[in-house]
């Protein structure tokens, strides 16, 4: 099966907003993560294990926004860029 260039095209800018709403929907879901004081986990022998989510957070925070900045950037290229 053979794609148009035009089709293609389409296709590629379909899918680049595709991953900038599910980069946002991550950004809301790692918002959430930063609220929470402590995640607790129950041990096998009894023992209970706390760890703040606040440094992870911030790492996946800061990647998803290079993630949409990389998009945005690609997306814009791809929009501006006469189509041959």
């Amino acid at each position: 099966m053979k794609t148009t260039p035009r089709l293609r095209y389409k296709l590629v800018i379909a899918l680049l907003v595709l991953l900038i709403c599910l980069n946002l929907t991550g950004l809301y879901f790692i918002y959430e993560l930063y609220t929470y004081d402590e995640i607790l986990a129950y041990m096998p022998d009894n023992s209970i294990r706390s760890d703040s989510p606040r440094s992870l957070a911030i790492l996946l925070y800061i990647t998803i926004l290079t993630n949409i900045l990389y998009i945005y950037i690609n997306l814009m290229a791809r929009l501006f860029t006469p189509a041959n």
